[in-house]
């Protein structure tokens, strides 16, 4: 009896002990716990970055990127802060380099129609349009971008594709009667760099084109070299920095010196079909702004204003806005009228090729008028050639123009001659 009451209740003990745990393993109700949600994926701040350098805030710019490449998994978005950075730093330099410039007019023109609206003197020679200069060469070149012709017609600068397909200068010389075979330029042959829009100055010697490079602020920047004569080699090309420069495309820089003019064409805050030709009076030398605020030299490097350029300026901008206006106004002179003066004999002076009863004497005082142009612009250039000379400021610059003085010294002196026997032939047939 004792037995059988300790199996029972042994075995009550076993049941009660299996309820438990079965309690235990029976699921219960959760508390109302909302589910783990997924980390947001961080958003590129790419256009936030390109805004800040478009309006040259450089500083917020890069501690934006700094910000973003911390931890960045992402290798194609890393790479491409890391230029941005550089873009930036390129812009920060420039901006506080920024040089004083006058400027005294802009215009908005068609991408097609800004070399007509740039009025040059004929003694800075010529920018053609690519198909231009394509049909002057008559070659199986291709130019691409705008091109540059000098006054005397017998050197032509372009740019076209390379056999690697780089962009590159090229150069072509008029002899006889045909172009040479078109060659790189000398010292400019950077493989990684794109280059295009050439325009040499009237000495022969310093040369302005637009690249894009590791040292471009964004997209065409323009630059400065000059050649060695001695070597007949490029320098290494300077970038000429704010504002002419932007993170925008800048193309095209030309110096007229006989009307004491420089334009340049920019493509920033402008439509895609549409460029902004500036112009500007040179300056001697390269100066640049102090004890200006942030923002005050923001705005002169952009070119927020025409006017803002201007101050303290009056006189100087009033004689460029009058000489601009007689450049755009000017018209070229028509040989046959009263173009010119020629002394055909003691007492006697013929004012017009029309005053000629000689039709070879005629033809021959029409060389000689050309022949004259040519003389003249050849002398300007050299009395350019020699201020630079004596206002160089180093050794270097005086051995780069030595040998181009020296050259049109010479040149010069074939002309007199020239002029002179053409001259006495010219009325030995009118006089006879």
């Amino acid at each position: 009896m004792h037995k059988l009451s300790f199996v029972l209740i042994m075995l009550g003990l076993c049941v009660a002990g299996v309820g438990l745990k079965a309690q235990k393993n029976t699921p219960q109700p959760k508390a109302n716990v909302k589910p783990a949600q997924p980390a947001a994926e961080k958003k590129p701040k790419t256009n936030a970055i390109d805004s800040l350098i478009d309006s040259y805030m450089f500083a917020k710019a890069t501690e934006l990127i700094d910000q973003e490449l911390e931890g960045q998994p992402n290798a194609q978005y890393t790479a491409a802060l890391k230029a941005r950075k550089h873009q930036a730093a390129i812009g920060s330099s420039m901006l506080e380099a920024t040089q004083k410039v006058v400027f005294i007019d802009s215009q908005v023109v068609g991408r097609d129609a800004m070399l007509k609206a740039i009025v040059m003197h004929e003694s800075c020679g010529h920018t053609l349009t690519a198909k231009q200069m394509k049909d002057l060469l008559n070659t199986t070149e291709d130019p691409l971008s705008t091109a540059f012709v000098n006054n005397f017609g017998d050197h032509a600068i372009f740019c076209s594709k390379t056999k690697n397909g780089s962009i590159q200068l090229k150069e072509s010389k008029h002899f006889g009667d045909k172009w040479t075979t078109p060659t790189l330029l000398r010292g400019l042959t950077d493989s990684t760099a794109t280059q295009g829009f050439p325009f040499l100055m009237a000495d022969g010697t310093t040369l302005y084109f637009a690249a894009k490079s590791s040292t471009s602020l964004g997209g065409y920047d323009i630059y400065v070299t000059r050649l060695d004569a001695q070597t007949n080699t490029y320098l290494k090309p300077e970038n000429i920095g704010m504002p002419f420069n932007s993170p925008a495309n800048d193309y095209l820089m030309a110096i007229d010196e006989a009307n004491k003019l420089g334009y340049f064409v920019t493509d920033r805050r402008q439509p895609a079909d549409k460029v902004c030709i500036y112009t500007f009076i040179p300056a001697e030398t390269r100066d640049t702004y102090e004890g200006l605020s942030e923002n005050q030299l923001r705005n002169l490097a952009t070119i927020h204003t025409i006017k803002a350029s201007q101050e303290k300026s009056t006189k100087a901008v009033e004689e460029a806005l009058a000489r601009l206006k007689d450049a755009k106004s000017a018209t070229k002179d028509t040989v046959g009228n009263n173009d010119f003066t020629f002394d055909i004999a003691y007492g006697k002076r013929y004012q017009s090729l029309n005053d000629f009863k000689n039709q070879q004497a005629k033809e021959m005082a029409y060389e000689w008028v050309t022949q004259k142009f040519r003389h003249e612009q050849l002398a300007t250039m050299l009395r350019e050639n020699r201020r630079k000379y004596a206002a160089a400021l180093s050794d270097a610059e005086r051995m780069a123009l030595a040998p181009v003085i020296l050259r049109q010294e010479q040149e010069l002196e074939a002309q007199d001659l020239q002029l002179s026997t053409l001259a006495n032939k010219v009325r030995s047939l009118e006089n006879n």
